[in-house]
């Protein structure tokens, strides 16, 4: 039977421990051998030396690699160097930025482990937390860390922040009645866990679990056994490298036969073919994506957002649902009054119920705004500076403090009493039923009348009705006396009700605006009051309907015969939530194929955080363990950082597209030019080191830049796309093939012209046909321009990347031409002038064909 439902005695004869007396040095050497340290098993950290050779777990890097071996076994040494040289870059930059993200990220393993009061042999000792038995008898008071599971023996207003676990904004008060049947974890009023930290009161405890068995040790198991999902970024572009696979060996194969069948010289094919392969390869992709990636992960920083996996970042822009804590993701986590109802609006009575809440108020704020003491007093306060500057001292110093009956679980209510010169007073706060059974009066019109039933009835419908809105109510009640005693008698007067909220964040109903208009799906899963989660969601926006359906975590049923999951899918809020219902959740929502963001902030998330697609932490709250399961972390805690990272995720998916557009085109316009030259025995146009020229140097630049571009971030939010839209669509790959053929047109028109027409020689009619392709690429990044975006306005043209890169290839090319020993390996000459217009035009052609027929729509 789990302790919770046991009694006091009965768990205390279950661990076979003496209250008094605590465990015996014998009972402790026996329980260390059979239940271990009172330690979280941890996870092997990943060495740096693994980090830099994940990176070349890559389809593409690896072809790349068969490249460049084919290659040197051919004799082809500078083609096969360039091509290693490529990936090493590639495999260097994703290292170097992954690493940092690694070492900024403290782990689990880095949590300190205090040490804890308990009882043995009679005596009360500090032992380190990790050599905690069950059974062990532990002792703590306000300021502690709770070191174990345990179930509560005695205590004394005892209240305890476990956030960390359950996502309750507001400290527990605990009790030590067994209950009749097991509850949900944040209902275990009288249970003490592990991480949790007390904030005030003492108590006494037996210790149940320790280890792996206590909730965060579970958790934390959790953590290690649930799988990462691969990045989808990276699986599109392994699908997108096995096409390549197949569309290497269709353009291989029949050149070779046709180069054979024709008799051509067998080295000359061979070098050729492996050019084509190459070109058939985008070389340039894997370093594009990474320093595409790399560039948005730069750019989040600087909005507080760290991403610790490069492919995250665009992963984030693939998600088309966000599972959200409430508890400081979409709240402050501090409590504010929402709420006053009095039962007489008469500046005095309000400034009696003022009165009243600071004396029965042990929390302080000083001079420099730090706030000390219990949260829900230290609202009150706040409440009463802002409405009354300064009149928190001045009642402080009026009234002189005699004594104070604190509050308890079994009277639910505090009170103090007070003089001011010869009057004396008893302060009163507390549950509002325990409250008003101690009320005898109420007043109206300065006089007091005797409280009846319909007043009471009055004040117990006010306080459901409160209550429904998700406000943690309490009454405040006074009375006067002639002498200094402090008594719960039965002639209070009540004062009014207070309803106190954890605030929304300002800026998130914005941000969950904008994902709705994105397409993105927010749902609320939180471990807080059902009433309290749908205040919330109303006031963010979340839902618009007062009676929308909360889904409570004791309803919950994963099984084949429990809830619908469409059911499930169609929620939006989520309370009284475990851990392992939220990993569930995760994986209902990946099972229906959606992408799937997790945001959180405490231990309990960190299953949940690992699991999803992104796992999404909170910087400043968050704890260690939810950071570590993160694949991003926000660093300024804000919910509308995620909207952010979700455009700049969508931005690099489009720059990734655009220049995955841009080499296919490029490179299957070389291979259409080589190809279809050698089908018609027409020459070469091409030869194989002016192939791996332009695909090393004059299309990398260019499609690096394109990988930078900014966007439009106004527009990315309106481009939702299908979870399984490749990075090109059956559109794109058309589109891919007409443009290609297109400026293949160009080319071989330019090098006939050149060698039929105008007679010139073969070198001068390859270098004319080599030109020609070269600037016909350089500006073919402008035809990606989407037909109806302005010409000028929009985000290609300016780039001011792409621009630098243009030039910076125009360089590169002339100086090839010009420099030796380039020219030669090239074979290269000078631009002549009479070449010069015949370059010119084959190479702006492409570009106004291509927009003229965007114009005509008859290309996209």
């Amino acid at each position: 039977m789990h302790p919770q439902v046991q009694t006091v005695e009965a768990v205390l004869k279950e661990f076979d421990v003496q209250l008094k007396e605590g465990l015996t040095d014998q009972q402790i050497a026996h329980r260390k051998l059979k239940y271990g340290p009172n330690i979280i098993v941890q996870a092997k950290a990943r060495s740096e030396w693994s980090i830099f050779l994940a990176q070349f777990k890559n389809s593409i890097v690896f072809l790349l690699m068969v490249a460049s071996m084919v290659s040197f076994f051919f004799g082809e040494m500078v083609e096969s160097m360039a091509i290693l040289a490529v990936i090493l870059i590639n495999a260097i930059i994703g290292y170097i930025l992954e690493s940092q993200a690694n070492r900024s990220m403290a782990t689990l393993k880095s949590l300190e482990q205090p040490n804890a009061k308990v009882i043995r042999n009679g005596l009360l000792m500090d032992i380190p937390m990790q050599e905690l038995v069950p059974g062990d008898l532990l002792s703590f008071e306000a300021g502690d860390l709770i070191g174990a599971d345990a179930r509560l023996i005695t205590m004394a207003r005892l209240e305890i922040n476990e956030s960390p676990l359950t996502g309750e904004s507001v400290p527990v008060s605990k009790q030590t009645i067994a209950f009749e049947s097991e509850v949900g974890l944040g209902d275990q009023s009288n249970m003490v866990f592990r991480g949790t930290s007390v904030t005030k009161g003492n108590g006494l405890a037996v210790v149940a679990f320790t280890g792996q068995q206590t909730e965060i040790g579970q958790i934390a198991s959790m953590v290690d056994e649930a799988q990462a999902e691969e990045i989808p970024l990276n699986q599109k572009l392994n699908t997108f490298s096995k096409m390549l696979i197949w569309l290497t060996i269709i353009i291989i194969i029949p050149f070779l036969s046709i180069g054979i069948f024709q008799s051509k010289d067998l080295n000359l094919l061979v070098e050729t073919a492996i050019a084509l392969a190459v070109a058939a390869i985008p070389e340039g992709l894997p370093i594009v994506a990474t320093i595409a990636l790399a560039s948005g992960m730069l750019r989040l920083s600087k909005k507080k957002v760290l991403v610790r996996k490069l492919a995250a970042v665009e992963t984030l822009g693939g998600t088309n649902v966000i599972l959200t804590d409430k508890t400081g993701t979409l709240t402050e986590n501090k409590l504010e009054v929402d709420q006053i109802v009095l039962s007489n609006n008469t500046p005095s009575f309000s400034s009696r119920l003022n009165e009243v809440m600071v004396l029965c108020n042990n929390a302080a704020i000083n001079d420099s705004h730090k706030e000390v003491g219990d949260p829900v007093e230290i609202a009150l306060l706040k409440w009463i500076q802002e409405k009354e500057p300064g009149s928190i001292s001045l009642i402080r110093n009026q009234w002189v403090k005699l004594a104070e009956f604190p509050f308890e679980s079994e009277t639910r209510m505090m009170s103090t009493l007070h003089r001011n010169g010869s009057l004396f007073q008893v302060s009163v706060k507390g549950a509002v039923a325990d409250i008003l059974r101690h009320c005898k009066y109420y007043e109206l019109d300065g006089e007091k009348r005797a409280l009846n039933t319909q007043h009471i009835n009055y004040w117990l419908e006010r306080t459901e009705s409160l209550s429904k809105q998700g406000l943690k109510v309490l009454a405040f009640a006074y009375q006067t006396l002639n002498e200094p005693v402090l008594q719960t008698n039965h002639s209070l007067t009540i004062l009014g009700l207070v309803g106190l909220l954890d605030p929304a964040r300002p800026e998130v109903s914005l941000a969950i605006a904008e994902c709705k208009n994105a397409g993105i799906k927010v749902v609320m899963v939180t471990g807080d009051h059902p009433e309290t989660a749908r205040t919330i969601a109303l006031s963010i926006g979340l839902t618009k309907d007062q009676n929308d359906v909360v889904v409570h975590g004791q309803d919950l049923d994963f099984s084949e015969k429990g809830q619908n999951s469409l059911k499930l899918l169609e929620a939006s809020i989520f309370s009284r939530v475990t851990p392992e219902q939220k990993l569930r959740l995760v994986e209902l929502y990946q099972s229906k194929g959606y992408v799937v963001a997790m945001t959180g902030d405490g231990v309990n998330d960190a299953p949940a955080l690992k699991k999803a697609d992104i796992g999404i932490a909170m910087g400043l709250r968050g704890t260690q363990v939810a950071k570590e399961a993160a694949d991003m972390v926000l660093q300024d805690d804000s919910f509308s950082s995620i909207v952010t990272a979700i455009k700049q995720g969508r931005i690099i998916f489009n720059n990734i597209r655009n220049f995955v557009f841009y080499l296919l085109s490029c490179n299957l316009s070389e291979i259409m030019v080589v190809s279809l030259a050698a089908f018609f025995n027409l020459g070469s146009p091409l030869l194989p080191l002016q192939i791996l020229f332009l695909n090393l140097v004059t299309d990398v630049f260019p499609a690096l830049a394109l990988g930078m571009g900014q966007g439009n971030k106004k527009l990315i939010l309106q481009q939702a796309r299908a979870l399984s839209e490749p990075i090109l669509t059956k559109r794109h790959w058309k589109s891919i093939i007409v443009y290609a053929l297109i400026i293949t047109i160009s080319i071989l028109g330019a090098f006939l012209f050149a060698l039929k027409v105008k007679n010139y020689n073969n070198l001068d009619a390859n270098n004319v046909a080599f030109f020609t392709l070269a600037f016909a690429q350089l500006v073919h990044p402008f035809n990606l321009i989407k037909r109806g975006e302005s010409l000028l306005g929009n985000g290609i043209v300016k780039n001011l990347h792409l621009w630098a890169s243009i030039l910076f290839c125009s360089l590169l090319l002339l100086g090839a031409s010009m420099v030796s020993p380039f020219d030669q390996l090239l074979n290269l000459q000078s631009i002549s002038f009479q070449l010069l217009p015949i370059i010119l035009v084959g190479s702006i052609f492409p570009l106004l064909l291509i927009h003229t027929l965007k114009l005509s729509k008859l290309l996209d």
